[in-house]
C-alpha cells in the first residue's frame, strides 16, 4: 500500500479510470494488486461524469501544434528516427495536432547525454530512463516534474492500469515522478548454459537450488571440454549473485532475503558474510579452472564467449523469453538452470518514462505518453519500426514478427528492445519468445513473490558524499572478488575499514530509519 499522502489522490483516479473502463485490451496485469482504499459505490450521476471524463471522450484535435521531443536509450540512426517520428507523429497528429521527435542514445553514453541535456535546459518532453537515474534524485534536483495531476487530467489509461503499490514505487513525498515501464516485473536468478554441452555431461540438474550445487557440473565441463570455460564473465562482470538480496534502491544497505519478513535489518552486503562465501567459493574455483583466467579483465561480451564455443555457462535474471533471448544473442541452444525463484521488489520497476522540467508544455507530454501506453500502433512503431522494412509478420493473427529477409539486427539501424518503451505488453511478439510470451510475462508478475519492502523509495540526498566514497571503495575491489580473481581473506580486513571510513554506517543507518518509518506506515 501506498503513504498515506498519495493515496487520497489516487483512490479517486485510479478507481474513475477503472470504472470508466479505460485502457487497451492485453493490458490489465492479472493479479496486480489494484484494491482502493474506502472506494465506495459510485452513484448514475458519478457514472454520467465518469464516462464523459473517459480517455479520448475529449477532442484535443484542436490544440495549438506542438511537437514532443522523445528521449531514449539505444541505438538509432538519424534515419530510422526520422522515419519513425514521422509513422508516430500521422497519428498524434490526428489526435493532438502533435508531432514526436523521438532521439536515441547508444546505452553507453545514454545517462552523460541525458544529464548534459537537463543542465544546459534543453527540450525534452518525455526522457526514458534506467536505474542509473534516481527517482529521488532527480526529482530532488527539480530536473523532473511530479505527475500527479497531470496523470489525472491525461494520464487516465496509465492510472487504469498500474497497481497503486507500483505508483507508490515511483513516488516521492506523496508526488508521482515516473511511469514505470510495463513489462516483467520481478526476477528470478540461475544459469544459462550451453545446451548441447549441458545434455552431453549426463548430469541430473533439476535439484541445483545454489550457485554451490553447481561445481558438479562446472568441473565435468572442465573434464569433457578442456578448452572451453566452464563459467565466463561479461566484460569482466560477473554481478549476478544468486541470493533473494533486496537491494533497497542499488546503491548500499540491503535486505539479505526479499523470503523473510521476519528480518528487516539493512546491512552492507559487500562486507557481510553471505558476499565473503560468494567470494570466496569463486576465488577457489577459479585456482581450478572453473572460471575463465583474469576474468576481471576480460573486455568480451560473454554471450559472444558462448557462441563461439569458449564460455559453457554465465550466471543471468529468468524471466519469460529469457531462453529465447540468449539465443538471439549467441546463436546457440541454451538452457535455463533456475537457482532463486522468482520475486519483486521496487528495484525491479528500474525502467522509467520522466517529463522533464524542460518540457514546454507537460500535458502535450503525458498525452503522448498516454497514447504511447495504451495505443499498440504507437508502441509497435517505437519498439519496432516500420513494418515491411524493420519487420515482418510470421504469424499476423498472433502478432508474430521477425526481420525481413537479408536484414538483421546489425543491419537494422536501430535497437529494438521492447522493454524499454512504456508497454510492450500490447506489441507485437518476437518470434524466438513465441506467441504466448506476453500472456506469460502476465503470469510471472502475479507469481512474483514480493519483497516486504516492495514500494520503499530510497531517498540518499542526505548521504550523498558518502555514497560516491563508499562507491569508490565498491568499484576499487568489486570485479575483482565477484570473478574469483582476488582471494578475499587478503583484502576482507582492509576494504572493510575503507568502508568504514568512507562512511558506510551512515548510510546504512539513514537507510534504516527510512525504511522502519516507511514500514511502520504501509504494513
Amino acid at each position: 500500500m501506498l503513504r498515506k499522502s498519495v493515496s487520497v489522490f489516487l483512490v479517486a483516479v485510479m478507481t474513475a479510470g477503472l470504472l470508466a473502463g479505460c485502457g487497451s485490451p492485453g493490458n490489465n496485469m492479472a493479479g496486480q494488486d489494484t484494491e482502493k482504499i474506502g472506494a465506495d459505490e459510485p452513484s448514475a450521476d458519478a457514472d454520467q461524469a465518469l464516462a464523459e471524463d473517459a480517455p479520448g471522450s475529449s477532442d484535443l484535435s484542436g490544440q495549438e501544434p506542438y511537437t514532443v521531443r522523445i528521449v531514449a536509450d539505444g541505438f538509432g540512426s538519424d534515419e530510422a528516427c526520422a522515419e519513425i517520428s514521422a509513422a508516430v507523429s500521422e497519428i498524434t497528429r490526428a489526435k493532438f495536432n502533435t508531432d514526436v521527435e523521438l532521439v536515441r542514445y547508444d546505452f553507453a553514453t545514454y545517462v552523460d547525454k541525458v544529464q548534459t541535456e537537463l543542465a544546459s535546459g534543453e527540450k525534452i518532453d518525455l526522457l526514458g530512463g534506467v536505474s542509473d537515474i534516481s527517482i529521488p534524485s532527480a526529482a530532488s534536483q527539480g530536473q523532473v516534474l511530479a505527475l500527479n495531476e497531470l496523470l489525472e487530467s491525461d494520464g487516465k489509461d496509465i492510472l487504469a492500469d498500474i497497481s497503486v503499490e507500483d505508483l507508490g514505487s515511483t513516488s516521492v513525498g506523496g508526488q508521482v515522478y515516473a511511469i514505470r515501464n510495463n513489462k516483467e516485473l520481478g526476477l528470478g536468478l540461475g544459469f544459462a548454459c550451453n545446451a548441447e554441452m549441458l545434455e552431453s555431461l549426463g548430469i541430473d540438474y533439476s535439484n541445483i537450488k545454489s550457485e554451490a550445487d553447481m561445481e558438479p557440473i562446472l568441473q565435468a565441463v572442465k573434464e569433457k571440454y578442456p578448452d572451453v570455460y566452464p563459467w565466463g564473465s561479461d566484460s569482466g562482470a560477473m554481478g549476478d549473485f544468486l541470493l533473494a538480496v533486496d537491494w533497497l534502491g542499488r546503491d548500499f544497505g540491503v535486505l539479505m532475503d526479499s523470503f523473510d519478513d521476519s528480518d528487516t535489518t539493512v546491512v552492507n552486503f559487500f562486507t557481510s558474510d553471505e558476499y565473503y562465501e560468494l567470494c570466496k567459493r569463486r576465488y577457489e574455483w577459479s585456482q581450478k579452472g572453473l572460471i575463465m583466467p583474469d576474468a576481471s579483465i576480460n573486455t568480451e561480451q560473454v554471450a559472444s564467449l558462448m557462441g563461439a564455443g569458449k564460455v559453457f555457462c554465465a550466471t543471468t535474471e529468468t524471466k519469460p523469453g529469457i531462453e529465447s533471448q540468449w539465443e538471439r544473442n549467441t546463436g546457440i541452444d541454451i538452457t535455463i538452470i533456475d537457482v532463486v525463484p522468482d520475486y519483486t521488489m521496487t528495484s525491479n520497476l528500474n525502467n522509467y518514462w520522466f517529463i522533464p522540467y524542460t518540457s514546454e508544455q507537460p500535458e502535450r507530454a503525458m498525452q503522448v505518453l498516454n497514447e504511447m501506453y495504451s495505443n499498440p500502433d504507437v508502441a509497435n512503431l517505437l519498439i519496432y519500426g516500420i513494418e515491411g522494412k524493420y519487420y515482418e509478420f510470421v504469424d499476423e493473427e498472433n502478432g508474430v514478427i521477425d526481420y525481413p529477409e537479408g536484414v538483421t539486427s546489425d543491419s537494422l539501424g536501430y535497437t529494438v528492445t521492447a522493454w524499454h518503451f512504456p508497454n510492450e505488453l500490447i506489441a507485437h511478439k518476437w518470434v524466438t519468445d513465441g506467441a504466448d510470451i506476453w500472456e506469460d510475462t502476465i503470469q510471472f508478475n502475479k507469481d512474483c513473490h514480493p519483497s516486504q519492502a516492495k514500494g520503499f523509495v530510497w531517498d540518499s540526498a542526505d548521504v550523498t558524499n558518502e555514497v560516491v566514497a563508499c562507491m569508490t571503495v565498491k568499484n576499487k575491489y568489486l570485479k575483482g572478488l565477484n570473478t574469483g580473481d582476488v582471494d578475499p581473506d587478503t583484502i576482507w580486513e582492509q576494504m572493510k575499514e575503507e568502508y568504514e571510513e568512507a562512511g558506510i554506517q551512515k548510510i546504512i543507518d539513514e537507510k534504516q530509519k527510512q525504511l522502519d518509518a516507511w514500514l511502520a506506515e504501509n504494513k
